[in-house]
């Protein structure tokens, strides 16, 4: 009889154990980690960023760096870091926290204005690099290159054109040769079904 209520007894101590293991698992995990006011706030992760640079970057958004890192590494985020712009949701967990980082960035667009207006290049490298991860100066670099579109078969008389009155959706961490590329490639599209 005695050793039934000591088994009894440490039945119980294991069956509270693990409730309290459980509850502090899920605190971790589902309670709302951020800590800004506003519906949606905006996570900006360089190209070639490591954990360490996320963790800077997130920072302020959040309330609970501890349940973020212990969760992120837990899923293996920390060796899966992604450059990319992405949206944290008010009242976010950790855990949608991570899956959003683990998922695709989000597009931004990038809106020229029209060739028929005379833009300045440097306002056009502006314009793109307000949007994009690449510096201004390298957008001003890759447009000012006349061997890459020659390289590419356009003509220079082409290229007052090319950058012209268009919409652009493109991923935030988009080098200027990148951009440059799509700029071209959609160019190339028109000037075929012309």
């Amino acid at each position: 009889m005695y050793i039934r209520k000591i088994l009894i007894g440490i039945l119980m101590l294991g069956i509270l154990g693990g409730c309290y293991f459980m509850y502090s698992i899920s605190q971790t995990i589902f309670k709302p980690i951020t800590a800004f006011n506003n519906e949606e706030a905006y996570l900006y992760i360089p190209t070639g960023a490591d954990f360490k640079d996320v963790k800077e970057e997130i920072l302020p958004l959040l309330n609970d760096m501890n349940a973020f890192e212990t969760l992120a590494k837990k899923l293996g985020y920390t060796k899966r870091v992604k450059g990319g712009k992405y949206v944290i949701q008010k009242g976010m967990n950790s855990n949608d926290i991570v899956k959003t980082l683990l998922g695709k960035s989000e597009f931004v667009a990038v809106t020229l204005p029209s060739a028929k207006e005379i833009t300045p290049i440097k306002k056009i490298a502006r314009i793109i690099s307000a949007e994009i991860e690449a510096t201004e100066t390298e957008v001003y670099n890759v447009i000012v290159d006349t061997i890459y579109p020659v390289s590419k078969g356009f003509k220079l008389s082409e290229l007052q054109y090319i950058y012209d009155s268009n919409t652009y959706m493109v991923p935030w961490n988009t080098s200027a040769e990148a951009f440059r590329d799509t700029i071209y490639n959609r160019f190339d599209k028109k000037k075929a079904n012309e």
